[in-house]
């Protein structure tokens, strides 16, 4: 698979970063022909996805509100909202730089439900999905979750 023209995305709940792939000349680099740079392109945080449910489980005087299932309901909540933040911005993304081909990676506990909130032609364009939090991974070393 060429993967000139093919975009990688890697978010959790917090935060989303987006790279094109460019193919590196190796003739005039002197590395190996088919190797590859990242470029960033997109680097966003979602505010709302990194508040603990402290922030948002207080009343007027700032005590905690004891109700389990009024907080499991609020996480719920919360986490479906950025979700669907996250998957808005794919689609801008995807919108914007028209690639042939996807690489996602998204932790695995929403993985499922991030996907199934972005457009069908967006689907459809996700060539390898890795359910794993790769946001702090150094840019050098992500190619190769996706490649090899």
């Amino acid at each position: 698979m060429k993967l000139e023209n093919t975009i990688v995305i890697v978010a959790d709940l917090g935060e989303l970063k987006a790279y094109k792939i460019h193919g590196n000349d190796g003739a005039l680099s002197g590395e190996f022909p088919n190797s590859y740079r990242l470029e960033m392109i997109r680097d966003e945080n979602f505010i709302e996805g990194r508040k603990k449910m402290g922030e948002t489980l207080s009343d007027s005087t700032g005590r905690m509100i004891n109700d389990t299932l009024d907080e499991h309901d609020a996480i719920l909540e919360k986490d479906n909202r950025v979700l669907k933040d996250l998957a808005q911005t794919i689609d801008n993304i995807v919108k914007d730089e028209e690639p042939n081909h996807i690489f996602l990676a998204f932790p695995k506990e929403h993985n499922n439900q991030l996907v199934a909130k972005l457009r069908h032609d967006v689907k459809e364009l996700i060539e390898k999905n890795i359910p794993s939090d790769l946001v702090k991974t150094d840019k050098n070393k992500l190619l190769s979750h996706f490649i090899g």
